[in-house]
């Protein structure tokens, strides 16, 4: 897979605070590091990363080193110094508008950090950015030459990885010329191919055709400006997929819960069913009892019909037994039998037949069985 190469040289530093500024920007990790905080205008920076930045500022000694604090000044502080000690072997005095420092930007493929450098936002460079940023800064210290490059950094809390180089344009005769080493839109593009070509050498799958930030010449402000409006637009981009992803998620849910719903819809339907069948067993069954308590009933109606019957039959032969004829009556008192007188014959047998039908009466009437002294003597 290949990756593409940006180069651009359109910053330029004069006289003034803008150098301070742009220091301060470059440099941010290591002043923050020592307790300086300075405000940055750039809306890419996210501040949870800038410790993840690498900046290292010329030795002076064919070498370069990490900033420190001086006297109590920020880190930042130490490219103004360097700045000042290279300036000073300018043999001219500057002019006003004199271009001190210009800022290159020399950004590989935001892919390739992907791809071998995938932990970069939260662990900073690896062994692989390391050299990449060495051998792209080996290009910028032929180009320049080595007194001349202040310094460099390895910017991580943006919107891709970027190494910033620091080049002041001190020609070797003792110039300040930026004309010098930046000739036009033909140099810009001979250098960015040299570019191209030795990180080739050096190993990287660099394409050979020109980056659009190469090719349109922006400033860094417009450079910015447009970075600031993909960064909106991947933003809106990443809002609307993660209100799909939640609409997803969402339907995914009621999805879910519907199957539930389903579910123990079925469940309910099972058990109304078995709950129906129960209650129509249940009613058979009280039907069935209540055909049998009439059926019941019906015989009880009956059974108290016909001992209402033999009731009236009891009455109506007791009736006739006590209206006894008075010629009956005097013939029981001149006639014996046995040689006891009639009457008293007729008598016990007419006792034995009332107790008989006293206790069928009570059998009728369901009363309580009484002794045979309790029974009441027949009149006649």
């Amino acid at each position: 897979m290949s990756y593409t190469m940006t180069f651009d040289a359109s910053h330029k530093v004069g006289r003034g605070g803008h150098a301070k500024r742009f220091f301060r920007h470059i440099a941010r990790e290591a002043d923050q590091q020592a307790g300086f905080h300075f405000p940055q205008t750039n809306k890419n920076i996210v501040p949870e990363r800038t410790q993840n930045n690498r900046t290292l500022i010329n030795d002076g000694a064919g070498g370069f080193r990490q900033l420190v604090s001086i006297d109590g000044r920020p880190p930042s502080h130490e490219f103004h110094t360097y700045l000042g000690k290279r300036l000073a072997t300018v043999k001219r005095s500057l002019r006003k508008d004199a271009v001190l420092l210009r800022g290159l930007i020399l950004q590989l493929d935001p892919k390739w950090f992907d791809e071998f450098n995938p932990t970069w936002r939260t662990h900073g460079p690896n062994k692989a950015a390391v050299n990449y940023m060495g051998a792209s800064f080996d290009w910028a210290i032929e180009e320049f030459g080595l007194e001349n490059v202040l310094g460099f950094s390895l910017h991580l809390d943006e919107y891709s990885p970027q190494l910033q180089v620091l080049v002041t344009p001190v020609t070797p005769d003792g110039r300040l010329s930026q004309k010098d080493f930046f000739r036009g839109p033909n140099d810009l593009r001979r250098q960015h191919k040299v570019l191209r070509e030795h990180m080739s050498a050096a190993g990287y799958d660099v394409e050979t055709r020109v980056t659009e930030r190469s090719r349109e010449h922006l400033s860094s402000s417009e450079f910015q400006a447009k970075a600031d409006r993909l960064r909106d637009a991947a933003a809106d981009a990443e809002a609307e997929k993660a209100t799909y992803e939640t609409m997803r998620v969402s339907l995914k849910n009621r999805s879910t819960n519907l199957d539930r719903r389903e579910a123990s819809i079925g469940v309910r339907e099972t058990e109304l069913a078995a709950a129906l069948q129960e209650a129509h067993r249940v009613q058979e069954t009280a039907t069935a009892a209540r055909r049998a308590a009439v059926a019941v009933q019906m015989a009880a109606q009956r059974a108290r019909q016909e001992a209402e019957q033999e009731r009236d039959q009891l009455r109506a032969i007791n009736k006739r037994l006590l209206h006894v004829p008075p010629e009956f009556e005097a013939w029981l008192d001149s006639r014996k039998s046995n040689g006891q007188p009639l009457r008293h014959v007729f008598e016990s047998d007419m006792a034995r037949r009332r107790a008989a039908r006293a206790e069928v009466q009570r059998l009728m009437d369901g009363t309580p069985e009484t002794s045979a002294a309790a029974q009441p003597e027949a009149e006649f």
